[in-house]
């Protein structure tokens, strides 16, 4: 697999799994998906199907740089060539979530209960993301400290108790 990037838009062969360019690309294909605990999962570092993919994902700067200011020219952000030789590509566009691609309420709400449910439970994610998006009745914005606490457990949260997705 070919990846085109920007060299300053995305890191080569980090160590960190969740700014690995070929760790993404190899979760992607075993998963069909990528998410937060997916690409967060050290164990998965180590895991002989992924480091299988993951050597045969390549990053390469794009021909001409590719720039990536206001105006530059997109270049296709993905490349697959396939056994048979068919190459595959694929321009996402702009991220999900920036100015160029913002997120509708629904997938704003989903990412929040994502990411806050492992921390602080369903029904306390629930209360926050209501709570947020209904900010201008709140009186005082100490009234949300509560909601950004989670129920006294000791030790850090366990990325283990994150919901699977299967």
């Amino acid at each position: 697999m070919l990846v085109r990037s920007a060299p300053e838009s995305v890191v080569d062969n980090s160590d960190p799994p969740d700014i690995n360019i070929q760790h993404a690309m190899a979760l992607m294909v075993i998963d069909r998906t990528v998410t937060f605990r997916s690409i967060h999962e050290l164990s998965r570092m180590q895991d002989p199907r992924v480091l299988r993919l993951r050597a045969r994902v390549r990053l390469e700067a794009p021909a001409g740089g590719g720039g990536t200011g206001r105006g530059a020219v997109r270049l296709p952000l993905l490349e697959v060539t396939l056994n048979d030789g068919t190459r595959l590509t694929q321009d996402t566009g702009p991220v999900l979530g920036t100015v160029e691609n913002p997120m509708t309420r629904e997938q704003f709400v989903a990412k929040c209960r994502d990411l806050m449910t492992p921390v602080v439970g369903e029904s306390q994610s629930t209360r926050l993301i209501d709570r947020v998006l209904d900010l201008e009745r709140i009186k005082e914005v100490r009234e949300l400290r509560p909601l950004l606490q989670r129920t006294y457990r000791p030790g850090p949260p366990r990325l283990s108790e994150y919901p699977s997705r299967k």
